[in-house]
């Protein structure tokens, strides 16, 4: 349910991404109490270290990207590809970024480049830990996981998910999690803010799923230190309930 642009803006295509652990809690705001004995969704789950350091916390991750479909070779080598043009696309639009979590594009492009390496030693292709599969079709159970994290998709490509995908996006997120979704950042690669948001947060409402905007102690994109926070409690009770016969 993505549009498929001929002139997408900004950044352009969907790369693969390379984040560290450290860089990934900050964007969502991660405690060690959200990992130790959670079951975590990461989706998508890219390149990063991320699952690996979390596992070794205590937590159970499984990273969800449709990318890992792709022979592990090529994967592997797109991943370093994408890795080095967006770090490139940050030295070309340097008015963008807040360079104050990285210093500067150098160091920047050291950090990412170091999180796919561990990236690469703990991973041999899909299994159960990394599982290919695309929003807004996730192969799992309602309520498999206790945090669902999103980074860096539905709002960072507006002309690749409009709303309407944005939407059955969350909504699919939402149906997995039994506590809470975390998405972020809410602009583009060009620093705009969605400018749907509000209108996705009301449709969710109306589904039972309340949501609120939660500042993070992390901004590298201009303007992108919020993170959207989807409770995922009432909407998981409601859809337990059993129906009244008719």
């Amino acid at each position: 349910m993505s549009t498929h642009p001929t002139n997408p803006r900004g950044l352009g295509d969907i790369i693969i991404t390379a984040r560290g652990f450290d860089e990934y809690c900050a964007m969502f705001g991660l405690t060690d109490a959200d990992l130790i004995g959670r079951v975590i969704l990461d989706c998508p789950g890219g390149a990063g270290s991320f699952a690996t350091r979390a596992r070794a916390r205590g937590a159970t991750v499984t990273s969800v990207d449709p990318e890992y479909a792709t022979p592990v070779d090529a994967f592997v080598s797109r991943a370093r590809r994408d890795t080095l043009y967006g770090n490139q696309y940050t030295r070309t639009h340097s008015e963008y970024y807040v360079w104050t979590w990285f210093e500067d594009a150098d160091i920047h492009q050291a950090k990412r480049l170091a999180a796919l390496e561990e990236f690469i030693a703990d991973y041999s292709g899909p299994d159960a830990r990394y599982v290919p599969a695309r929003l807004p079709d996730l192969p799992f159970p309602d309520r498999e996981f206790d945090l669902v994290l999103s980074a860096h998709l539905m709002f960072t490509y507006p002309d690749h998910f409009d709303e309407a995908a944005s939407l059955a996006a969350l909504r699919e997120l939402a149906r997995v999690s039994s506590r809470e979704v975390r998405v972020f950042p809410l602009s583009d690669t060009t620093a705009t803010p969605s400018a749907y948001l509000d209108d996705l947060r009301a449709a969710l409402a109306a589904d039972g799923i309340m949501s609120e905007l939660r500042r993070v102690p992390y901004e590298f994109q201009r303007g992108a230190h919020t993170m959207l926070v989807l409770d995922t409690t009432d909407f998981q009770n409601r859809a337990a309930m059993p129906t009244e016969p008719s």
